[in-house]
């Protein structure tokens, strides 16, 4: 995602015009096109920071347009920005997994559509990702969750931290360590793209804890197969003595070798957000407690909250 570029899927050429002319005067890079089936590939290529759509294209309606772009996990994070003929509830389309960040009801200025985009811009500089894994941090998902408490849509959350990265780190170093975070942050892509569904954010809290907002439901269904694809494919991060003898030997400051435990998963799963939890700070506090919890068991594992339908 390039902060400096914008895509334009508009199908009245002098409207994409005055955008073009009003958004490349103020140092923006352009991408046009006026097919609904064009925006997904465009965007895949040019990768823009914002991306205007059209509601009525002519090949196909902009809303599936923008349900395309949060399904596809390379442009879900992407600003869009709706042109409608009048006003839509944004809110009522969050349910159905369409997240469109603001709208332009036409006739507009050409001004506004220049103060949308560097709102968009802005927000998007401000949301810090992590270096290593490109994900936001705990503040982005924090705001996602608030938006979903205030307008009744329910979640799955699912906490996630690594057992025993700090002793990999310690035994194999640190670049070794960054490989088994990008491990985790591979197998969360390709786990949730299976869902086939534009309403997940993942986000990298810190070190090797993490957070997924899921579909309501479908917590328990990716938190078991990433325990599953991890626990397999992990074994290959290790040398062949300590792949045979599952774990690993450290020498203590006495002397003594002590042996540690290959790396393994702990997910804490939150069956659904709605009255249940107010604050997106009761989710992480409970959350955490579940992985303080898993920690004394041995192997990977999953663990439900207690206040949902499940057993825990």
């Amino acid at each position: 995602m390039n902060l400096d570029r914008v895509l334009i899927a508009e199908s009245d050429p002098h409207l994409a015009e005055l955008m073009v002319i009003r958004l490349s005067n103020a140092g923006y890079q352009l991408a046009t096109c006026t097919q609904g089936n064009e925006v997904l590939t465009k965007a895949l290529d040019f990768k823009p920071g914002v991306v205007i759509v059209d509601q009525y294209l002519t090949d196909k309606d902009g809303l599936e347009v923008c349900y395309e772009l949060r399904l596809h996990s390379a442009t879900r994070n992407i600003g869009i920005i709706l042109l409608t003929q009048e006003e839509i509830n944004l809110a009522d389309l969050v349910g159905l997994g369409v997240r469109i960040d603001t709208q332009l009801i036409k006739p507009f200025k050409p001004k506004d559509i220049l103060t949308e985009v560097n709102t968009l811009m802005a927000e998007r500089r401000a949301t810090t990702k992590n270096s290593l894994t490109g994900f936001p941090g705990w503040d982005a998902i924090r705001r996602e969750i608030a938006e979903r408490i205030t307008a009744g849509v329910d979640c799955d959350l699912l906490f996630i931290d690594i057992n025993n990265f700090r002793i990999y780190n310690q035994c194999y170093g640190f670049s070794a360590g960054d490989e088994a975070l990008r491990l985790l942050c591979r197998l969360l892509l390709e786990v949730t793209d299976e869902l086939d569904s534009p309403d997940i954010f993942i986000s990298h809290i810190h070190g090797d804890d993490f957070a997924v907002m899921l579909p309501v439901g479908t917590g328990e269904q990716v938190g078991r197969a990433l325990i599953d694809r991890f626990d397999q494919e992990v074994l290959q991060l290790y040398l062949e003595d300590d792949r045979e003898r599952g774990g690993m030997y450290l020498q203590r400051p006495d002397g003594r070798l002590e042996q540690w435990p290959l790396m393994s998963l702990s997910v804490a799963l939150i069956n659904g957000i709605i009255d249940k939890y107010r604050h997106p700070l009761e989710t992480k506090t409970v959350g955490e407690e579940l992985l303080k919890r898993l920690k004394v068991r041995p192997g990977s594992n999953l663990l439900r909250d207690r206040s949902s339908n499940s057993p825990a």
